[in-house]
């Protein structure tokens, strides 16, 4: 009897457990915000206290999906005035399905008291930022999307005078925030779907007053079905945004360009064919797209070549191209790419055509001449470095290290760059 109450016990927990995946709701709340929801801190339940009392019943926190805040009680000077607000996004059973955004003002006796609440645009949060776009005060930028993240729509508001204002709202697949052209002020690009079947388009919004107003349009390349990603790049002076997305074999980059405060795409055609085509036949790799290697806000585009068969594995080790169209001279950086652990060897171009890899190990690989077979690198992924020195730390890759050892073939300017050149990807 005993044991077949066991049995039971256990099959009840596989199916909570299952349909936790589907997300199975407990005391009207998911599941899944269930288990990524941390203990509130001293000042957050005092404001969760202070809106349930002002809603008459328990709120349901609405957690982002993603972004750059994680919570969703955000404290910030949102006003201006020296003093932090609350905004908080919640859902609670009299306001309906639709997320809600409340702003609550400290009270002067440690207490919170409500401001001003407005309904969002969706029942999810998809992303949550915090941007000074007026200067003087920090407006707050809210991605909301249906259940499955597909429709998604952008909202930025400016609180002010104890009102909480919309300065602008958009459909959106992807955004970016910042000061895109040079200006000095703070932009808004937004990618969406167009009226169009299949078309897409990306607009320029800027400050104008307390709102952002459309300046420009760019209809996007046809092959793209879906912006996934927007980033701000740059060579010297030149500035740009490169637009990376789906297309029906993989993913693929765009470049747009600015040229005196005009957005246009970057020219398809150049020696070597269509540079979107080579993006797109080359990103059969999920995890790799745009990177900013060296942290100086120039984010390259890999071209990603076949991959090196070794006796270890067919479908590991690939050769990547990291392009900069924006330089006169686009290749920035060459190396090899690590699948399974996701991190990026920089190697010298001149051995572009001249070198070899091996895989000894799942852990253990060697890139070697192609003239003499000499060893020119060894790689290996650890826990710790070798007692005798040999190899020397690159990089940390969560609880490993990525080491490096240098054959005597390589010099010491190539071993600094190789060094200095391992990069674990995002």
């Amino acid at each position: 009897m005993l044991r077949n109450r066991m049995r039971l016990c256990a099959a009840l927990l596989c199916c909570v457990l299952l349909c936790s995946c589907d997300g199975i709701v407990l005391g009207g709340k998911n599941v899944e915000e269930l288990l990524r929801a941390p203990r509130p801190s001293e000042r957050q339940s005092a404001v969760q206290t202070a809106l349930n009392a002002y809603l008459g019943e328990t709120l349901q926190l609405k957690y982002p999906r993603g972004g750059a805040e994680p919570d969703p009680v955000i404290f910030a000077d949102l006003d201006g005035d020296g003093a932090e607000e609350a905004a908080v996004l919640y859902t609670a059973e009299s306001k309906g399905q639709n997320v809600h955004l409340s702003v609550l003002e400290q009270d002067g006796s440690g207490g919170w008291s409500i401001a001003y609440e407005v309904m969002g645009l969706s029942t999810e949060v998809a992303e949550v930022e915090l941007a000074e776009v007026f200067g003087g005060s920090t407006q707050l930028v809210v991605g909301y999307a249906n259940a499955n993240l597909v429709d998604k729509y952008l909202e930025v508001y400016d609180y002010r005078d104890v009102t909480i204002y919309s300065a602008c709202k958009q459909p959106y697949d992807a955004y970016l925030l910042g000061d895109l052209t040079g200006s000095g002020r703070t932009e808004l690009a937004v990618a969406a779907a167009t009226s169009e079947p299949g078309g897409l388009s990306l607009q320029l919004f800027v400050p104008d007053g307390r709102a952002m107003t459309a300046a420009q349009g760019v209809e996007l390349d046809e092959r793209l079905e879906k912006c996934t990603a927007l980033y701000a790049t740059r060579c010297g002076a030149a500035r740009g945004l490169i637009v990376d997305g789906s297309v029906s074999s993989g993913a693929a980059s765009q470049l747009l360009c600015w040229e005196d405060g005009v957005l246009f795409p970057y020219p398809d055609k150049e020696e070597g064919g269509d540079v979107f085509a080579r993006s797109q036949r080359s990103r059969t790799l999920s995890a790799l797209g745009p990177q900013d290697l060296l942290g100086t806000g120039e984010v390259l585009i890999p071209e990603v070549g076949a991959s090196i068969a070794t006796l270890q594995s067919a479908r590991r080790f690939y050769p990547v191209e990291w392009m900069n169209y924006l330089c006169e001279q686009p290749l920035q950086q060459f190396g090899v790419y690590d699948a399974d652990h996701n991190y990026f060897v920089r190697l010298p171009t001149e051995w572009q055509d001249n070198m070899t890899v091996s895989a000894q190990s799942e852990s253990d690989w060697q890139i070697r001449s192609k003239e003499d077979n000499s060893l020119l690198c060894a790689v290996r992924v650890a826990d710790r470095a070798a007692a005798n020195g040999t190899y020397t730390q690159a990089a940390q890759l969560a609880e490993k290290k990525v080491l490096v050892y240098f054959g005597e073939s390589c010099t010491a300017v190539q071993a600094n760059l190789i060094r200095r050149g391992v990069a674990v990807l995002g």
